[in-house]
């Protein structure tokens, strides 16, 4: 048997730690080739910005030891796991399995890395303080590298981002959420949870222990159930309100009750058509007409925030996100509740670069949902004229056979609307249905005109006025309309395809399509978070093609 002599381990311990440093180096230095796409993040990736916003998150003074896993350590694992679509489970394992993930965050082969819970600890602290520095801070770097980048004109889209939370029946929406109320209040105050339910019929919100599923009912069973639980729903929800009106609750403790309150309210307003008798309590309830329902209904209790997003023929329900590019990166990324349309979030995408990078670009591309004057109107103004929005004008003249608001002539002071026939009005009142003016033609004017089948059609009687909707941006969709036959247009259009690229990419690669975690908050870290990762992987692949030698050179 060899036996170790007893002064050798004296001789080593000293030198343990650089031992180990050593073999830990000589190891990663043969496991890891230079060209992995780690390694060179490593060589270009300044994370000290990262790490300065995250200080905060382990204290450095008083008592207790050195942190095991160090903010420098935890942000390069969020770096890894967006880089490489991994779950925190995944993350957790891919750190301990994979060396290259473990030599990027600051590992020796020989360490455990964190746990999926540190991770989460780290990840939740980051969305609650500081949710869009990793985007941020990876922008600014490119556009460090690549001054040219932030010139170049911008392509704007959506795509849907699936909620972490499944469709509800409008029965389960309305009981799911009265639940969600009366639980909130219970925390906020025993006793008032107590008052509120004193003499309340539960059994008519919530159901018995053994009612018939839901789907096993008749469509007029399943109406009267839905009748029976919005009348209790709306009786719960004046009950919390009465409550809420005297309740001494704190701030702080009201504004989960109200926050559940007004959702219950929202569903009840946009769902249902309710009675109330003499003394206003809701005595029946009827479920409106699909077409009368109103707008951003919500869609499910465990997400309140998502919406349905409905695009042609598909219907998700979830977020919608917007998204700016430019041939190469993306420069912002917002998240809407779902049923948002396209175009209302471009003003915000513009201001929020401006905010955060100093950055307004020349020109913004866009599909034809923003063809409408106002959407031309509003960027112009938000932007201070910085910022020409691109896209195909809505063609108003194709929807119909009579004369259209572009038929007829607006003076220069905009106070005299002259018909195709030549007779004028300055007879105008603001719409209340509208942004603009109806000018008025009165029956005189237009009797014995003979454009008056084309103006007037069946849509408007003879002795009847005839008005005519002349919109407040009616001169911004008329210069969008001279761009839109110029030969710069047809160029910016090309360019539009490029963001259908990027958005596949998200979707495909990145796991954009389905949110992580429930609310508005959690899928805008996530939407920026994902766009970071795709911004680093394009960098990577310039820098790749940047160093690589010129073939016409390497052959002289």
């Amino acid at each position: 048997m060899i036996s170790i002599p007893d002064f050798l381990p004296v001789v080593i311990l000293p030198f343990w730690s650089r031992l180990l440093a050593a073999l830990s180096a000589q190891i990663f230095a043969l496991a890891l080739p230079r060209s992995h796409y780690l390694v060179q993040l490593s060589q270009h990736l300044d994370c000290t910005s990262l790490e300065q916003a995250c200080a905060t998150y382990q204290h450095a003074a008083g008592p207790g030891n050195h942190a095991t896993h160090t903010v420098s350590r935890l942000v390069r694992a969020l770096l890894v796991k967006y880089l490489r679509n991994l779950s925190l489970r995944e993350l957790e394992d891919d750190i301990r399995t994979n060396l290259a993930s473990k030599w990027f965050v600051g590992y020796s082969p020989f360490e455990a890395g964190p746990d999926h819970s540190t991770l989460e600890r780290f990840e939740q602290w980051v969305i609650a303080h500081n949710a869009r520095i990793f985007f941020d801070a990876v922008l600014q770097q490119i556009d460090q590298d690549s001054p040219a980048e932030r010139q170049q004109p911008q392509i704007g889209d959506t795509y849907a981002l699936r909620a972490n939370a499944a469709r509800e029946t409008l029965s389960v929406l309305v009981r799911h959420t009265g639940r969600r109320l009366l639980d909130v209040l219970v925390e906020a105050d025993a006793a008032g949870h107590t008052t509120v339910l004193a003499d309340f019929e539960q059994t008519a919100l919530f159901g018995a222990s053994d009612e018939v599923k839901e789907y096993r009912l008749t469509t007029e069973q399943r109406r009267g159930r839905l009748a029976t639980t919005a009348v209790a729903a709306a009786q719960l929800a004046d009950r919390v309100r009465t409550y809420l009106a005297g309740s001494p609750l704190t701030a702080g403790q009201r504004q989960p009750v109200a926050t559940w309150l007004a959702h219950l309210d929202k569903i009840l307003a946009d769902e249902f058509v309710l009675t109330r008798d003499a003394q206003q309590h809701v005595t029946a309830a009827a479920e409106r007409p699909k077409a009368a329902k109103g707008s951003y209904r919500l869609g499910s209790a465990t997400d309140p925030d998502a919406t349905y997003r409905v695009h042609d023929e598909q219907i998700d329900f979830g977020y919608n996100v917007n998204v700016a590019a430019t041939q190469h990166f993306i420069r912002e990324v917002q998240v809407a509740t779902g049923a948002q349309p396209d175009p209302v979030a471009i003003p915000e995408v513009l201001q929020t670069q401006k905010e955060q990078h100093d950055l307004t670009p020349t020109k913004f591309i866009y599909d034809a949902a923003a063809g409408a004057g106002k959407h031309f109107a509003t960027v112009a103004a938000s932007t201070a004229g910085q910022t020409q929005l691109v896209a195909p004008p809505i063609p108003y003249d194709t929807r119909t056979a009579r004369f259209t608001p572009d038929d007829f002539a607006l003076s220069p002071d905009e106070t005299t609307l002259t018909c195709p026939r030549g007779r004028t009005s300055t007879t105008a009142y603001y719409s209340q249905s509208g942004q603009g003016r109806n000018f008025r033609f009165t029956a005189k004017q237009c009797a014995g005109c003979p454009l008056a089948d084309k103006c007037r059609g069946d849509a408007v009687r003879p002795e009847h006025l005839r008005q005519v909707f002349i919109s407040d941006f009616r001169s911004a969709l008329a210069q969008a309309r001279i761009y839109a036959q110029t030969a710069d247009f047809k160029a910016d259009m090309k360019l539009r395809a490029t963001i259908e690229r990027i958005i596949a990419n998200l979707v495909r690669y990145h796991d954009a399509r389905d949110a992580r975690r429930r609310g508005q908050p959690n899928c805008q870290y996530q939407a920026h978070m994902n766009a970071m990762a795709f911004n680093l992987r394009q960098w990577l692949r310039q820098l790749t093609r940047r160093s690589a030698p010129n073939p016409a050179i390497a052959n002289a």
